[in-house]
């Protein structure tokens, strides 16, 4: 990008063009001045011409030479002609022969005029004159121009930096955010304009790098906050597991206390590597998941059907059209929906009810996860999404399945909600469907 000074190239641009103007117009009027100085002598030539031939005596010719002399014309007769003593009038200047031009030679005009008796009279006048002229008004010219031209740079000048104005006020704005005055605008009165929509540009920059350090800063707080509470739910088992191998290594107890030891082991073991799996997974939401057409209903009438052989005193029914497609990554959506599922089983008792629904809304394909078990409270709807939160301590998980699977619904372009109804719990997963399927 070209960083010169932009009031510098705007004036020198208007001057270099202004004084292009001008010189074409001094030139023009010069040319034309010339030519019509020029024009005028030339009929002066042929005026004085016209008058000897209507004089007809070569007598008259010694009377008007002095006033052709006063207007710059000499006369010059080269052939003898003129009245001799005792010559007859019929020698008289008469029958100007036709064709005859006026012609340069050197610095002079000359109109040769042959009459009919054989006179030849030459007619001259001086360029001197026109010359004289012109350089007059060439020089006129010039110091006007000059004089334009510098009344114009000054105006021009000012008029720049009036209209450059706008830009030292984003300089100075600029300047002023910098500094960390980060909620200035420039606020421009119109918008329709170059610089009211450089304005606008800024202005939409600034609120764009204001969300994404505000996202920045969230996301760094939320960053420390998971690291607390991953190493508080690590902490737990980690302690009792290393408990459990300790007194097994120190006092080699007995059965059944050595039994009692080992299950403790195995099940802290499976406890802490469902929570490192589920931290794993929620890292990996990170990374960009490579998208393809994926049928949600296929993986949902695989879930119920694993749901189904899990829990077979459970109802579970499935309403969902063929060929749900979406955009997205088929393993973090069956994640997410895997999660919905698993829940309403824990949720549900043994002879409950779980209903999956795939529908489709406005350009929309939804699905739906309702059980009939105790339901979540009003409090609690948005506050189950967080990290590491559980409603049942007693109950197995770590409080990340609802968070990872709200994130990738996020990821998706979509939304994961609970929704508020009367019995049971009934959760939403709402993602954008493809062109083709949607309503």
């Amino acid at each position: 990008m070209k960083t010169g000074s932009l009031r510098a190239r705007v004036s020198l641009t208007i001057l270099g063009v202004l004084a292009i103007v001008l010189a074409a117009v001094v030139t023009a009027v010069t040319l034309a001045y010339r030519a019509k100085l020029e024009s005028d002598l030339r009929s002066r030539l042929s005026g004085a011409a016209s008058a000897v031939e209507h004089a007809r005596s070569p007598l008259a010719l010694k009377v008007l030479a002095p006033g052709f002399a006063l207007e710059g014309i000499a006369i010059n007769v080269t052939s003898a002609t003129l009245a001799r003593p005792g010559e007859r009038a019929s020698r008289a200047l008469v029958g100007m022969r036709p064709g005859a031009t006026v012609r340069a030679r050197g610095s002079l005009l000359v109109l040769d005029e042959v009459f009919g008796n054989g006179t030849r009279i030459s007619f001259s006048a001086s360029n001197a004159s026109v010359d004289h002229a012109v350089t007059s008004l060439l020089l006129v010219e010039l110091l006007v121009a000059g004089a334009a031209l510098a009344l114009a740079t000054l105006l021009v000048l000012r008029g720049t930096r009036t209209a450059l104005r706008p830009l030292s006020t984003v300089i100075e704005t600029a300047t002023r955010i910098a500094a960390g005055d980060t909620k200035l605008r420039l606020n421009p009165s119109r918008t329709d304009t170059e610089l009211g929509s450089l304005a606008v540009a800024f202005d939409q920059m600034l609120d764009a790098l204001e969300a994404a350090i505000d996202e920045a800063r969230a996301s760094d707080a939320a960053t420390r906050r998971f690291l607390a509470d991953a190493s508080h739910e690590l902490r737990t088992p980690i302690a009792a597991l290393q408990a459990s191998v300790e007194t097994l290594l120190r006092e080699q107890p007995q059965r059944p206390e050595r039994d009692r030891l080992e299950a403790a082991v195995a099940r802290d073991s499976e406890r802490l590597g469902r929570l490192v799996d589920d931290l794993l997974g929620l890292a990996r939401l990170e990374a960009h998941a490579a998208h393809a057409a994926t049928d949600l209903t296929s993986i949902a009438r695989t879930l119920v059907d694993e749901a189904r052989a899990r829990a077979p005193r459970t109802t579970i029914t499935l309403d969902a059209e063929d060929n749900m497609t979406i955009s997205g990554d088929r393993d973090a959506l069956e994640r997410v929906l895997g999660n919905l599922v698993d829940n309403a089983l824990a949720a549900t008792a043994p002879a409950g009810r779980i209903d999956v629904q795939l529908r489709r809304r406005s350009g929309y394909v939804e699905a739906l996860v309702m059980d009939d078990g105790p339901g979540v409270p009003e409090r609690e709807r948005e506050r189950i999404f967080e990290r590491f939160v559980r409603l049942d301590p007693d109950k197995p998980g770590h409080g990340l399945g609802l968070a990872i699977a709200r994130r990738i619904a996020h990821q998706h372009h979509g939304e994961l909600t609970c929704d508020p109804v009367p019995n049971g719990a009934s959760f939403t997963l709402q993602l954008p469907a493809e062109p083709s399927t949607a309503s």
